[in-house]
């Protein structure tokens, strides 16, 4: 059976633009008029206001904004009283997007402007990918680019509508999760953790491994392997400020830990990134 060669038809899902951005510093972004395309906004740690329609909302790790074009809205990004003095205040994932395709993914049903993704890691990988085709030099791959945004929408959709489509999870392992990403890099320990979440240290190593099926420790370094990924693909920070942003605060532990993984030093990975 065929399914046609490599430019038989042409894609109906447009890539824009797409990036990862991480604010130390205030920042405030307003569109009154809105857009021209969709815009979709992940959420990966730190927090956000955002107001549209005369509404506003607080946005936090793994929570996904989506706006159709003509939508005015308001970004706001500010330290509040829980934050540490030069402490990063926010890091998120944007994408640009439009297309036949797009539009009638978007008309299909209401859509919500907030959605809250407990695994939005699957979100994740194929928003990196994006990333990854937009900034590739050179023309980006506008077939693969359509696949890619096609699926990342349907993705949207299993795990902020049709939360009987996804896996499960306790809400005590979610928000043991959540904490681990938004305090990832910092000093956090077991016991930082069952007294965020109002558990025993014992109660939430059982849950988390039931539900996530690693541990709590083994989730922990992933988490930060990853943030040092993206600020080494995406930032201009050198090796040893990216482990320390990440919590390694051993630049030694970090490359033994990340050659582990990924079988590469992380100059290597860099140098492929790039």
């Amino acid at each position: 059976m065929s399914i046609g060669g490599r430019g038989s038809r042409e894609p109906e899902a447009w890539l824009l633009g797409a990036g990862f951005a991480e604010h130390d510093t205030p920042f405030v972004q307003t569109v009154h008029q809105g857009l021209d395309c969709y815009l979709f906004r992940l959420q990966l740690d730190g927090h956000a206001v955002v107001t549209t329609s005369g509404a506003s909302m607080v946005v936090s790790a793994g929570d996904l904004l989506l706006f159709p074009a003509g939508e005015p809205y308001e970004l706001r990004i500010e330290p509040d009283e829980g934050d540490r003095p030069g402490e990063h205040l926010s890091t998120d994932l944007y994408l640009f997007c439009n297309g036949p395709w797009v539009d009638r993914w978007w008309n299909e049903r209401a859509r919500k402007r907030h959605l809250r993704l407990a695994l939005h890691e699957n979100c994740v990988y194929l928003w990196r990918q994006l990333i990854e085709e937009y900034r590739r030099p050179g023309k980006p791959d506008e077939e693969l680019c359509d696949y890619l945004l096609r699926a990342l929408c349907l993705t949207f959709d299993k795990y902020g509508y049709d939360p009987k489509r996804a896996t499960p999870v306790p809400i005590a392992a979610e928000r043991i999760r959540a904490y681990i990403e938004r305090h990832a890099a910092e000093d956090l320990s077991l016991s930082n953790i069952a007294d965020a979440v109002g558990l025993s240290i014992s109660r939430v190593v059982h849950i988390f491994k039931e539900a996530y099926g690693q541990t709590v420790v083994q989730y922990l370094q992933n988490v930060r392997l990853q943030m040092a990924c993206d600020r080494m693909r995406f930032s201009n920070l050198n090796l040893e400020e990216i482990a320390d942003r990440c919590g390694f605060h051993s630049y030694s532990y970090f490359y033994r830990v990340f050659r582990q993984k990924y079988g590469i030093s992380p100059r290597e990975f860099r140098q492929r990134a790039t």
